[in-house]
């Protein structure tokens, strides 16, 4: 083989390789505004990293590992970083996988299931032993969105585009691979996200910007399709201004749901959609600890909160998560326990990190 030849596959062949164990790339630094130990969970001279989403955990089961993308040879795939020593192990070597369509099983710590296009997978992220569950039917033109895990953990809610101006969400047993429709609607769906305790999916109206009515749900039958989140009076409006509902969360013990306002600040809304803010300020996106009594927030600063719901305190965790890369959206979430605050960060180059809350100063209540 010519060396121009190898040096055209050699990224190929470095990418294939599931069950590769990458060795420690965990690096930490210091915050020089609240001192805080900052983990990046990749190294540098590798290529990107970011984690699953905020509204998902990205922890396993027994907390044991954090579930991330990263590239390799210039493709994503999908990587474990144990908790304890920062070993990196890579999962899958498949192209067209990547952050927003894996999801780590609540209760099997070794379980991850996760979608390639249409397909529907699930792997034993120590024996990296394989199955697949199904396939998305047709009619489908593309839109698959990060699965989310039915309350009893038997099926698999998923999103579908049908045609040019139809989609659809449905379900998929985990057992079987047996997929029903759940809702159609004539309008781009998103953030699709089954409800932790009952039988719900909630989901948006997608603009990428202001929606006539943003939040919906449906249960999970396809029964009682309605606007969660609508106030109809405007004098029971929070501003003068309708309200602008976005990046929504379920609570995972709880049943609510966190939502960010824009330019005003955090609601909770419950099963009703009733709400009651929680925190005032110009919050991008947030994620509830599993209890509710904790928030955590990013600004557009790049700076990374914690919140009290019950009393609106504050406190500074991180900051710069933007400075090398102002598109870099934190998209910070908690562990399975509340100790670990996880978040994407281009601090110094685009990566994963975490930050152990139990070794910060005492708090600076804002």
């Amino acid at each position: 083989m010519k060396p121009v030849q190898l040096a055209l596959t050699l990224p190929l062949l470095l990418a294939a390789q599931a069950g590769k164990d990458w060795g420690v790339e965990r690096t930490t630094y210091q915050d020089p505004v609240t001192g805080a130990t900052v983990a990046n969970l990749t190294a540098q001279d590798r290529g990107k990293a970011q984690n699953l989403y905020y509204h998902v955990s990205n922890f396993t089961a027994d907390n044991s590992n954090v579930i991330l993308a990263a590239e390799r040879g210039g493709t994503w795939h999908i990587f474990r970083s144990e908790l304890a020593t920062g070993r990196l192990i890579q999962i899958t070597d498949e192209s067209g996988v990547g952050a927003a369509s894996c999801l780590p099983h609540p209760k099997e710590p070794r379980r991850l299931l996760y979608l390639r296009g249409p397909e529907v997978f699930e792997i034993d992220i120590i024996s990296l032993a394989k199955r697949k569950v199904g396939t998305i039917p047709e009619p489908r033109t593309g839109g698959y969105q990060q699965p989310s895990l039915s309350h009893d953990g038997k099926w698999l809610t998923v999103t579908k585009q049908r045609d040019a101006s139809n989609w659809e969400i449905g379900m998929m047993d985990l057992e079987t691979g047996r997929y029903r429709t759940v809702v159609t609607q004539g309008f781009r769906i998103g953030h699709t996200q089954h409800s932790p305790v009952d039988p719900r999916i909630f989901y948006v109206w997608e603009t990428g910007g202001y929606a006539p009515q943003r939040s919906w749900i449906v249960n999970e039958d396809g029964s009682a399709n309605r606007p969660l989140y609508y106030r109809a009076d405007p004098k029971t409006w929070f501003t003068q201004l309708k309200e602008w509902m976005t990046h929504e969360a379920w609570v995972h013990e709880t049943g609510e749901m966190t939502m960010i306002m824009d330019k005003v600040g955090i609601v909770a809304v419950n099963r009703e959609g009733e709400s009651r803010m929680l925190v005032h300020g110009n919050y991008w996106h947030a994620a509830a600890r599993p209890d509710g009594k904790f928030l955590v927030a990013d600004d557009f600063s790049g700076r990374i909160w914690t919140i009290e719901t019950a009393t609106g305190n504050t406190r500074l965790v991180t900051t710069g998560t933007r400075a090398a890369d102002r598109s870099v959206h934190a998209h910070a979430s908690f562990d399975r326990t509340g100790r670990y605050v996880l978040f994407n960060n281009a601090n110094r180059y685009q990566t994963v990190s975490i930050v152990d809350l139990e070794t910060l100063a005492p708090a600076r209540i804002r």
